[in-house]
């Protein structure tokens, strides 16, 4: 069987030499080599990451997934059309844009100083897409549009916010209830060969 992780970790040359530049290539092969140390970690420590997994475990993995899946949904989005790729990927700044400049605006925040100035006309960039609205307009390399992954990512959100501990569901539902359990690693395939088809991509394009 494919281990698309296993083929991404062997191009990890040639996405260091696309991460030194910058624009969206950068930022994919950034991601991508992001993608392969967290995880890479996790499987070295040998956390189970399929339905099996302990609710310890889940703690960790569906948090750092989410964490994931938010990029890997950015690059889908920006990488989906040619055409296109350099003004989605502006899309991606202006976000940062907005964040950083709210981030700067907090009154307690230490040493701003020593930071980086935010101009106040960001607050005036239009917002970026939210994550369901980027997965309706892309498609993946065979062709599927892509909205149906959006159930993966609301399942990591209530692990990342805490909202998934036993004593909410029991207040909610008066007794121990289901919930749905992620195959992580088959999300991880799926993550892993997307950015092969970009590498490809790139390659075909001879853009690296």
């Amino acid at each position: 069987m494919t281990n698309h992780f296993e083929k991404l970790e062997q191009e990890l040359p040639a996405l260091k030499t696309v991460a030194s530049g910058l624009g969206p290539n950068a930022f994919y092969a950034q991601e991508a080599i992001r993608f392969r140390s967290m995880v890479g970690t996790l499987k070295a420590v040998t956390f189970k990451l399929d339905t099996s997994a302990s609710v310890d475990e889940r703690h960790i993995t569906h948090i750092l997934s989410r964490s994931l899946l938010e990029n890997y949904f950015w690059l889908l989005y920006i990488f989906d059309d040619d055409n296109e790729k350099d003004i989605r990927y502006e899309k991606l700044i202006n976000s940062f844009k907005k964040d950083y400049l709210k981030l700067t605006n907090e009154p307690m925040l230490p040493h701003k100083d020593k930071l980086e100035t935010a101009s106040s006309s960001w607050r005036t960039l239009p917002n970026a897409l939210d994550v369901k609205s980027m997965l309706a307009q892309v498609k993946n390399d065979r062709g599927d549009r892509l909205d149906y992954l959006y159930f993966i990512y609301r399942i990591t959100s209530f692990d990342t916010h805490g909202k998934n501990l036993g004593t909410i569901g029991r207040s909610t539902f008066g007794k121990t209830a289901n919930f749905p359990v992620l195959d992580i690693n088959v999300v991880f395939e799926l993550i892993s060969n997307q950015y092969l088809v970009i590498l490809k991509k790139l390659r075909d394009a001879g853009e690296i």
